[in-house]
């Protein structure tokens, strides 16, 4: 399963895109294609670090609140994912990374992309096994900014 994946994201879609960026070049022309995949790029790196700070506002905000900030790190990964998808040329790669930027769309991925890391995780042998932590399952209580610097200094780590 995973050399076909490798094998489709390393050979089959750089190929598509090659051709896609052909056919494209010569509708609208070469230097109009090559000003598109420019912008692209300049567009990819402004709405990384718009909403990277963003995605990093959020995760302080969660961990201030006492939430687990793991849903967000995800949409934080997705946003990293949009934009090196939007920096690399192609048409494809620049719809896909477009859409990672859409909020509605990030917020429909992370959890189902979390879940699939976990199961993925703790489903190998010799994984992480995940378990409910030092305090048990449940709500956690709300951390202030001193537990949250000491956290990793917790036996568990």
């Amino acid at each position: 399963m995973v050399p076909a994946v490798l094998f489709l994201l390393f050979t089959v879609v750089p190929a598509f895109e090659t051709w896609l960026l052909i056919e494209v070049g010569q509708v609208i022309g070469g230097w109009e294609t090559v000003g598109w995949l420019i912008a692209m790029g300049l567009l990819g790196s402004w709405l990384g670090k718009r909403a990277g700070t963003g995605v990093l506002r959020q995760i302080g905000d969660d961990l201030r609140a006492g939430r687990s900030p793991a849903d967000s790190v995800v949409e934080g990964a997705l946003v990293l994912v949009g934009s090196v998808l939007l920096v690399t040329p192609g048409f494809l790669s620049d719809v896909v990374g477009l859409l990672l930027f859409l909020p509605p769309v990030r917020r429909s991925l992370a959890p189902r992309l979390k879940h699939a890391v976990l199961r993925w995780l703790t489903g190998r042998p010799g994984g992480f096994k995940v378990s409910a932590g030092p305090m048990g399952p449940g709500p956690a209580a709300p951390m202030d900014d001193e537990r949250v610097r000491r956290g990793f200094d917790h036996p568990g780590f």
